[in-house]
Formats: structure tokens, C-alpha cells, sequence
């Protein structure tokens, strides 16, 4: 019978590549378990991945005398800093696709450099120095472990920087939805909101129709809605239509007043209709990285006629939103203090649910904004603050 001491260190750690967060937690408990869980998995691999597999063990080295645990395994650093790495984009590179692979109108692809399989292969020294207190524990294990409980926002070339503005986030208490969901705010120079007249002069210059969907008596903010799979291993999140998402004011939260009669609205047509602005896959395949941004192309091309979106293990998509609001809403300040939450429909393992975050309130709203002289508003730039 082969035993854990006759396999490399580098085949075990393909194996863990492919388990998701409970599966390692029970590896890590229990050595019989263990055995077994190891068995499947070594199995699933050599059948459903033989060239992975050959490609694995024909560059490898036979092991030394150095025991290898694979109940170690499962909670040592090297595991978890990579699973922190695939989920919240720690340590990364999200640099942009040079324009000589590919980048149209505005939509790149970012990638973690990892994948389920050959991140466990990587070395652990070849990363970025890190440490694990800086993220809330004393091991990788537990950083992973409080930066999922407080649902940390992945890092992105959108979403990291000491200026960036998180105005909703989901629920720290409560039943966890498999879809992270997070908003931040396309700001203007101005911190106004848009009016339709603003695109129909646009429209005008480039001698396109102005036969456009939208109200001259509403004004519309621009939104960047973060999504993310939070489930580890195997599963995918759909989200059906992301058109029907809905954003709901404070008397709305209370008052239930049905979808039809809401304040704000997301567009989902015209020239303001949804559009991927970000897909993150963790893969270095060159191949994968060009499929993928060809598939974030068709969708944008093809959003009304296909409006799923598909998400995989810890794979995250920016979003851009622009919803509706009152034409009292003159500033962004105006909208975000009356917006409460927003919910999201998906859909994973056959079973429709709702992935809810909440905006964050106007004491904290204004952290982010300054009243100028005039009425004016302007950001504040955070990154000059010194922490107290």
C-alpha cells in the first residue's frame, strides 16, 4: 500500500491544490481521515487530470528521508498564504494586460497568476514578503480565518489603494452568502451626478441617434459593483440578470415598497447598460487568460441576449452600474446617504438565493467627501492622512 512518506512533497501539495476550505480542515484533524479523503483525491486527479498529473511527477525529485505529513500540510503557511492569495489578491500582481495581448474599450483582464492546482506548486519564497500579523493572525491559517470573517473586499488594480472608497459591503452578522458583494463609486471631478443631457451632447459630437432610454427628470450616478465567489474547491455562483439588481433606500428597507416604486434603478439598456470592467482569473495560461477576456468581450457584446454571469471558485468581476436617481439628487453625497442596501440575485447548486450589503451610513459617508466653498464637493485625499 503506498503510503504519504513514498509520495513528494509536491504531489501532496497538488492534491491540496484541488480541496476546499472544509475538506482541509477535516484533512487536519484526523490522520484515518485523512487516508481516506487522500486516496479519493489522488484518484480524481490521476483520472480526470493524467497529463497534470505525468507533467507533475516526471520533473520531480524523489522524496528524502523527511516525513511528509499531509495533515501538516493542511495547515501549514504555504497552503494558506495561497489560499489568501486566490481570494483576496494579497500579494499579487494586477497589472494590466499590455495593449500588445489585447485591451478594448476599457476593459482589461486582470490575472492572480495562480490557479487551484499549479498555485500549490509555486514557491512559497518566490512571493512577496509578508506577514501574517499584519492581516489579523499569528499563522496564514489564522489570517485567512479573519479576513473571511470580515468579508475583506479582494485587492484589485479597482479596488486596492489608500484613496479607494468602499460605500457597501456585506453583513458581518448573519447567514454568509456565497457572493461577496461590494460597492464603490466611479467618481466625478465634481462629485456630481449625470443627466441625460450630458449624453445626448456626446451623442451629438459623434453623429450617433439620441433615441435614448433614459429621463430627463432623473439624474444617474455611476457605480462599481464588485462580485466575488467566496466558495473554495468546486462550485460556481450565477448571477442571472444583473439589471434586476436592486437598490433599496432606508424607508424602502423598512417599508417593503415593491421593486416597481424603488428610488433608484439600475439602467439596462442604452449606452449605460451594465458592462464588465474587470475579470480576474488565477492562471498564468496564456490561452486561459485570452479565452477568458474574449468571453468578458462577448458578454459585454452580447448583454441582451445573454445576461448570465458565471463565476468560479474565488473568480471576481467589477461591474459598472449606473442607476437612476430623483432630480433632486444633485451630488453623489445625495444618493449614497439615501441608499441602505443593495441585493443581488444568483444562483449555485441549483438553488436561487440573494447576496445582500449594506451602504454604509452618513457619518461615515462624509470621511470620504469635503464641502468646498460655493456648495462644491470634492474627495478627500486619504492617503495623506496619518493614522492615529
Amino acid at each position: 500500500m503506498v503510503s504519504f512518506n513514498d509520495l513528494p512533497m509536491e504531489v501532496l501539495r497538488c492534491i491540496i491544490g484541488y480541496m476546499d476550505i472544509p475538506s482541509l480542515a477535516v484533512m487536519s484533524q484526523s490522520s484515518k481521515v485523512c487516508a481516506l479523503l487522500f486516496v479519493c483525491f489522488l484518484l480524481y486527479t490521476i483520472v480526470l487530470y493524467p497529463l497534470t498529473f505525468y507533467c507533475v511527477t516526471s520533473h520531480i525529485q524523489k522524496p528524502n528521508n523527511e516525513t511528509n505529513n499531509i495533515s501538516a500540510l493542511a495547515v501549514d503557511d504555504t497552503t494558506w498564504y495561497t489560499l489568501i492569495q486566490n481570494r483576496f489578491g494579497i500579494g499579487c500582481n494586477h497589472r494590466r494586460i499590455s495593449r500588445s495581448n489585447k485591451q478594448t474599450q476599457g476593459v482589461v483582464l486582470r490575472s492572480m497568476k495562480l490557479s487551484s492546482s499549479s498555485s500549490s506548486l509555486t514557491s512559497f519564497t518566490d512571493r512577496p514578503k509578508r506577514r501574517p500579523k499584519s492581516y489579523g493572525g499569528s499563522t496564514w491559517k489564522e489570517a485567512y480565518r479573519c479576513l473571511a470573517t470580515t468579508m475583506r473586499m479582494p485587492e484589485t488594480s479597482l479596488s486596492s489603494g489608500s484613496n479607494m472608497a468602499v460605500f457597501a459591503s456585506p453583513p458581518l452578522h448573519g447567514r454568509k452568502s456565497d457572493l461577496g458583494v461590494w460597492i464603490m463609486v466611479n467618481h466625478r471631478e465634481n462629485c456630481r451626478t449625470k443627466t441625460v443631457e450630458q449624453v445626448g451632447r456626446r451623442r451629438r459630437r459623434n453623429h450617433q441617434p439620441n433615441s435614448l432610454p433614459y429621463r430627463s427628470d432623473k439624474r444617474y450616478i455611476e457605480l462599481k459593483l464588485l462580485l466575488q465567489n467566496t466558495k473554495s474547491g468546486f462550485g460556481s455562483v450565477i448571477i442571472p440578470n444583473i439589471s434586476t439588481t436592486r437598490i433599496a433606500s432606508v424607508h424602502e428597507d423598512e417599508d417593503g415598497i415593491p421593486f416597481e416604486d424603488s428610488t433608484f434603478k439600475v439602467i439596462g439598456a442604452g449606452q449605460w447598460r451594465p458592462k464588465i470592467i474587470l475579470r480576474r482569473r488565477f492562471t498564468d495560461d496564456d490561452m486561459a487568460q485570452q479565452r477568458a477576456l474574449d468571453d468578458l468581450e462577448e458578454w459585454n457584446a452580447t448583454y441582451e441576449n445573454q445576461k448570465d454571469i458565471i463565476l468560479r471558485p474565488f473568480e471576481v468581476v467589477v461591474l459598472s452600474l449606473h442607476v437612476s436617481c430623483p432630480e433632486t439628487f444633485v451630488y453623489e453625497t445625495d444618493c449614497l446617504s439615501c441608499m441602505s442596501s443593495i441585493r443581488v440575485l444568483m444562483a449555485t447548486d441549483g438553488k436561487k438565493d440573494v447576496s445582500i450589503a449594506r451602504f454604509i451610513n452618513e457619518e461615515e459617508l462624509w470621511e470620504y467627501y469635503s464641502q468646498l466653498p460655493g456648495g462644491c464637493l470634492s474627495l478627500k485625499d486619504r492617503s495623506r492622512l496619518v493614522p492615529m
